[in-house]
């Protein structure tokens, strides 16, 4: 059984491109949130990642005590320019730190490790043995629930909500909150 916000989620899903995965995981909460008229992927990756479907850089996820992460002005802006107020948070976590999704907002989660497929769990490519697939790897995806040790989850990737019998790793997230 799938939350409320799940199945908005499911109604409001974005066809990853490329490496613009955070992008589609983005618009899809803002979709699942009531933003209106969300642009297409290409426009909405310039807008949040300098160019058309990329991914934004390591540092846009990355905020310093007292700043916020270069990434949260982008996403609150898209968001304003859609009709929805929200406050964005992004940041670093620590690795299989617990993570659940807010009760009213959004929350989404960049990882470098989960289930890349059903059945399947990898990094979407990263393997440090093999420098040549350094340009791939990581992948972002919505919590939408928490379901025992695991998580359901839009995943541009796949079409329909995804359950993980196990939660993904972690390594940044970012929070959307009414406001």
């Amino acid at each position: 059984m799938h939350s409320p916000f799940g199945s908005l989620l499911e109604t409001k899903w974005v066809q990853n491109e490329g490496p613009s995965c955070t992008t589609a995981a983005i618009l899809a909460a803002l979709g699942a949130l009531a933003a209106q008229d969300l642009p297409d992927l290409r426009t909405a990756t310039v807008a949040l990642a300098g160019a058309a479907f990329s991914a934004p850089a390591l540092d846009d996820y990355l905020s310093l005590p007292r700043r916020r992460a270069p990434l949260d002005p982008r996403i609150e802006a898209l968001a304003r320019a859609h009709g929805l107020r929200i406050r964005s948070r992004t940041g670093v976590v620590v690795p299989g730190w617990p993570l659940r999704p807010p009760a009213t907002g959004a929350l989404i989660v960049h990882l470098a490790w989960g289930q890349e497929r059903p059945g399947h769990h990898g990094s979407w490519g990263w393997r440090p043995l093999h420098p040549p697939t350094y340009a791939t790897g990581g992948h972002s995806v919505v919590l939408a629930a928490l379901e025992g040790a695991g998580w359901i989850v839009s995943d541009p990737n796949h079409e329909r909500l995804q359950h993980w019998p196990q939660a993904g790793i972690a390594m940044a997230r970012t929070l959307l909150l009414p406001g």
